[in-house]
């Protein structure tokens, strides 16, 4: 198959995963702040690793949270606007669609919106 299909459903599952790890990531984040508890440890190169640790960790856990945030808004315009043609054009798609002789089917409708190529039968 040519072009692209794009499942709507589990499109909305990888955004729900994706908001759930940014999540855990930020609890993470708070979990693991010492509070300056590693002062107490009474070794100083043991309290200096672990605030350096800390800091490192807070940082980086920070980034990829704030990119996994980044990417779940984008993913969740993404899929209102495949929605959006779906809810729009799939039916109309599909009855084009039936009009092709094909032997393996159309592969539009029910919940996904499938490449233009495709379509036409450029897929077969």
């Amino acid at each position: 198959m040519s072009g692209y299909t794009v499942k709507i459903a589990e499109l909305g599952k990888l955004i729900g995963d994706l908001e759930t790890g940014a999540g855990r990531m930020a609890d993470a984040n708070k979990k693991l702040s010492g509070g300056g508890a590693w002062g107490a440890l009474g070794n100083e190169d043991l309290a200096k690793s672990g605030m350096d640790f800390e800091e490192a960790w807070e940082f980086g856990i920070g980034r990829l949270g704030d990119a996994a945030e980044g990417v779940t808004e984008r993913l969740k315009k993404a899929q209102q606007k495949y929605q959006k043609m779906e809810e729009e054009f799939g039916g109309d798609l599909n009855k084009f669609a039936e009009l092709i002789p094909r032997s393996d089917g159309p592969s539009v409708g029910g919940g996904y919106t499938g490449g233009i190529t495709d379509i036409l039968g450029g897929g077969r």
